[in-house]
């Protein structure tokens, strides 16, 4: 079950600004498939909103027959709301907090077998904190410290071959200071001299760890990097 909490919180926050609009039309009727006023077209893109809330929310298995009910009481009276936004929220809150949790538990696993599988590969060296990396190219420039800013370029990617961010695909080489990047980045970069391009597998202890970073990296995701030291930026 993969969950997202901001659209969550969006997606409840829309549904009720969905009802509290559909109150001033309450009692009309007219066709799903015909926008002829601004009305309509404002009550079809408060329903697009909701619906695409939903599905991005990435909940498997709601249940949109309570979705609907949840609005029609809405819609009825204050009296007819089952639960109200105040225990909405905490149980929505609750919600998220585990099924994170289990995400969490699940990434962690996944992580520790992926890099125990991979450090069975020879081509594969190890850093003391656990990090793998391949040396593609090893530079023979000087090698920079946490006081230095660097300019690389790098392809990102999740162990299941999606490409997160890449300098490449913009065409040009990032600048930025080791000491506001991954922990994995700020050490790995340290070892490396430049000219160097290294193909770097960093767990999620030296990545996003268990928060991820949605809705790409998942939590407790293990970061593959291809990095490529192109210089260490001379400082005003």
């Amino acid at each position: 079950m993969k969950i997202k909490m901001k659209r969550i919180l969006t997606f409840f926050g829309l549904a009720c600004l969905l009802a509290t609009a559909a109150c001033a039309q309450k009692g009309k009727k007219g066709s799903s498939a015909e926008l002829k006023n601004e009305l309509d077209s404002v009550s079809y893109v408060l329903g697009m909103g909701l619906g695409k809330n939903v599905r991005q929310s990435e909940i498997e298995g709601i249940e949109i027959d309570k979705v609907m009910q949840g609005l029609q009481d809405a819609l009825e009276s204050d009296s007819a709301i089952k639960i109200t936004q105040e225990d909405g929220n905490e149980i929505i809150r609750a919600f998220m907090t585990r099924v994170q949790a289990e995400q969490s538990a699940k990434g962690l696993e996944k992580a520790d077998a992926y890099m125990a599988e991979l450090k069975k590969d020879s081509k594969y060296q190890s850093t003391e904190s656990g990090m793998l990396y391949e040396v593609i190219t090893m530079g023979t420039g000087a090698k920079p410290t946490t006081e230095n800013t660097v300019r690389v370029n790098y392809e990102g990617k999740t162990t299941e071959g999606e490409v997160f961010d890449s300098s490449y695909e913009r065409g040009q080489p990032a600048e930025f200071p080791l000491t506001r990047v991954i922990p994995g980045w700020t050490e790995i970069l340290q070892l490396m001299p430049v000219g160097s391009t290294w193909l770097v597998t960093i767990p999620p202890g030296l990545a996003y760890g268990e928060r991820g970073s949605p809705p790409t990296i998942k939590p407790n995701a293990v970061l593959i990097f291809k990095i490529e030291l192109i210089d260490i930026v001379a400082q005003p």
